[in-house]
C-alpha cells in the first residue's frame, strides 16, 4: 500500500473515530441532561402545529356526519336481465367461462339514492336499462323490489319507485355553484355487492367536461359533466355525488380509464340536469326538453378570427324544424352561418354547451340568444319548441302513451295466461321499427308461466301464436280459443332486434 493511500486510510479511521465519540457523548450529554455543557441550547423537539390538526379533524368529523346523513338515502340496485334464448349460452358451447348466470340471466350492479321519503329513487338509465327484475337493498338491511318510472336515455337517468313512505331523502344542491377544488363525497357500490355503502372523497377536479362514456347504442346524451377525483369504480353508477352539506351535487354515471377501473377521473351529472329530468319523470313518466331548432358544430379558428368572436362560438349549419314543424330559430330570426356565441348571458366556452343549456329548459320556455352575423354582434329572443322524439324518451315499461281518437287500442287481460296485450298500433310501430305488427305485452304477472317459463316480459311483441300470425288482441284471443284447455301452443315473440320461440299452456 502507498504512503498516500495508508495515509488516507487513517485519517479517514480517525476522523471516524472523531465523529463516532462526538455523537457518544452528545448522546450521553443529552441523556444526563448536560448538553449545555457542550455550549449547545435546549434540546429541540418537533412539535405539531395543533391549530392544523384541529382543522384537520374538523374536515374528518364533517366528513363522517356526512357519511352518517347521507348512507341511509343510498341504495344498491341489482339487477337481472332473463336472456331471450333462456339458457342457451353460447359461451358454455366452447367450454368458455360464461358472464351469465346457469339459469339463463344476466345480472348487473349499480348504486342509486331516495329523493323523496315516498319511495322514488333516482339512478342511471344504463344501471336499470333491459332489466326485468329490480331488487334494491337498502342501508338497513332491507331489500324491495322496484318499479321503473322512467327512464331517459339521453341524461343517463332513471327513476324507480318502491313501496313505503317512510325512507332517509337527500335533497339537491345547486351544481351551478360547484367550483373547482371544492371537497366532494361519492357514495355507492362498486366492484361487488358486498361493497355496499362505500363512501370516497376528492375535489371537483372541473367544470363542464364534455366527454365523458359514450352511449353504448350511439344515442345522442348530455354533454356537461362534473369531473371528480373521488374513487369510482362499476357498480358506482347512480349513486350520488353530494357536497360537505350531504346535497345531491351530481350523480355518479362514468370514469375515464385505460384499465376498466378508477384512475382518478371520474364523471357525474350535474344535479340541475338531474332535479329537472327527475321532477319530470315523478310528474309525468316522460321528459320533454326545449328545442332550438339548429344544426351546430365548432366554428373554424379562421372564421372566428374573421368575425373576431371566441373559441366556444357555434356555427349554424341548419335549420331544423321541432317536433310540430315549427323553426323556433328561424321564428326568432337566426339563420345559417351565424355564429352564436351566448345564450341568456353566459359566453360559450365550448360549442356543445348549447346541448347541455337547452336540454336544461322546456318546451315554451324563452332564452336569449346572442349571435354574431357577418360581424355584427346581435340578440335575439327564442321561444324554445318541443325536441323531436320526445314521445319516446323516458316511457316507462309499466306506462303507455295515451291513444290517439284515430288509433283506438284493444289493451286486454288475459288472466289465464297472466298477461295484459295490446295491440301493435301504426303510432307504437313507428317506434319499434319499420314493418313490426303484433301485440304488446304490456304488463307480466311474475307469478305466472308466462314470466318465470316462457320469458315474456312488459314491451315484448307477440307476432304469431301456433305459427300463424297475430296482428291485434282479437286475433291473439280468436288463435288461442281453438287450443284445449291445458294443452300447450307455440308463440313467437320479438324482443328488439331478435325474435325467439317460446311456448304457453292454456
Amino acid at each position: 500500500m502507498s504512503d498516500v493511500k495508508r495515509k488516507t486510510s487513517v485519517a479517514l479511521l480517525v476522523a471516524a473515530a472523531v465523529l463516532g465519540g462526538i455523537v457518544f457523548v452528545t448522546s450521553a450529554a443529552n441523556l444526563a441532561g448536560l448538553s449545555s455543557l457542550f455550549g449547545q441550547a435546549d434540546a429541540q423537539t418537533t412539535v405539531v402545529d395543533e391549530g392544523a390538526v384541529a382543522t384537520a379533524e374538523d374536515l374528518g368529523q364533517a366528513f363522517s356526519s356526512v357519511a352518517e346523513a347521507v348512507n341511509p338515502a343510498v341504495v344498491q340496485i341489482q339487477s337481472t336481465r332473463v336472456l331471450a334464448q333462456g339458457g342457451n349460452d353460447p359461451f358454455s358451447q366452447f367450454g368458455l367461462p360464461s358472464p351469465y348466470g346457469g339459469d339463463g340471466t344476466q345480472s348487473g350492479l349499480g348504486s342509486g339514492a331516495f329523493v323523496s321519503a315516498d319511495g322514488y329513487i333516482v339512478t342511471n338509465n344504463h344501471v336499470i336499462e333491459d332489466a326485468d327484475e329490480l331488487v334494491v337493498s337498502l342501508f338497513d338491511g332491507r331489500e324491495l323490489e322496484a318499479e321503473v318510472v322512467g327512464a331517459d336515455p339521453f341524461s343517463d337517468l332513471a327513476v324507480l319507485k318502491v313501496d313505503g313512505d317512510d325512507f332517509t331523502a337527500l335533497s339537491f344542491g345547486d351544481s351551478d355553484a360547484l367550483r373547482v377544488g371544492q371537497w366532494v363525497l361519492a357514495f355507492g357500490s362498486p366492484l361487488s355487492a358486498d361493497l355496499s355503502n362505500t363512501v370516497t372523497s376528492g375535489i371537483v377536479s372541473s367544470l363542464g367536461r364534455f366527454s365523458g362514456a359514450p352511449d353504448p347504442r350511439g344515442r345522442a346524451t348530455i354533454s356537461n359533466y362534473i369531473q371528480t377525483d373521488a374513487a369510482v369504480n362499476p357498480g358506482n353508477s347512480g349513486g350520488p355525488l353530494v357536497n360537505l352539506r350531504g346535497e345531491i351535487v351530481g350523480i355518479n354515471s362514468a370514469i375515464a380509464t385505460r384499465t376498466g377501473t378508477y384512475n382518478g377521473i371520474s364523471f357525474a351529472v350535474p344535479s340541475n340536469i338531474v332535479r329537472s329530468t327527475v321532477e319530470q319523470i315523478m310528474d309525468s313518466g316522460v321528459v320533454e326538453r326545449g328545442y332550438l331548432g339548429i344544426s351546430f358544430s365548432e366554428a373554424s379558428p379562421a372564421l372566428r378570427r374573421r368575425y373576431g368572436v371566441g373559441p366556444g362560438a357555434a356555427y349554424i349549419a341548419d335549420i331544423a324544424p321541432d317536433a310540430s314543424g315549427n323553426t323556433p330559430a328561424a321564428d326568432a330570426g337566426l339563420r345559417r352561418d351565424d355564429l352564436i356565441t351566448a345564450i341568456d348571458g353566459v359566453t360559450l366556452t365550448d360549442n356543445r354547451q348549447i346541448v347541455s343549456i337547452i336540454s336544461t329548459k322546456r318546451p315554451g320556455d324563452t332564452v336569449e340568444i346572442t349571435y354574431n352575423r357577418g360581424g355584427d354582434e346581435r340578440t335575439t329572443t327564442v321561444t324554445l319548441g318541443r325536441r323531436p322524439g320526445d314521445d319516446q324518451i323516458s316511457q316507462g315499461p309499466n306506462r303507455r302513451q295515451a291513444p290517439s281518437a284515430a288509433e283506438p287500442v284493444e289493451p286486454a287481460s288475459v288472466e289465464m295466461l297472466g298477461l295484459t296485450l295490446e295491440t301493435v298500433t301504426p303510432r307504437l310501430a313507428r317506434q319499434l321499427g319499420e314493418g313490426v305488427s303484433g301485440v304488446a305485452v304490456t304488463d307480466v304477472d311474475r307469478s305466472s308461466e308466462a314470466y318465470r317459463d316462457a320469458n315474456l316480459r312488459p314491451g315484448m311483441i307477440i307476432t304469431e301464436v301456433e305459427r300463424e300470425p297475430v296482428a291485434s288482441v282479437a286475433e291473439f284471443k280468436a288463435a288461442v280459443a281453438k287450443v284445449d284447455a291445458g294443452d300447450s301452443f307455440l308463440v313467437r315473440v320479438q324482443a328488439g332486434a331478435s325474435s325467439f320461440l317460446t311456448a304457453l299452456t292454456k
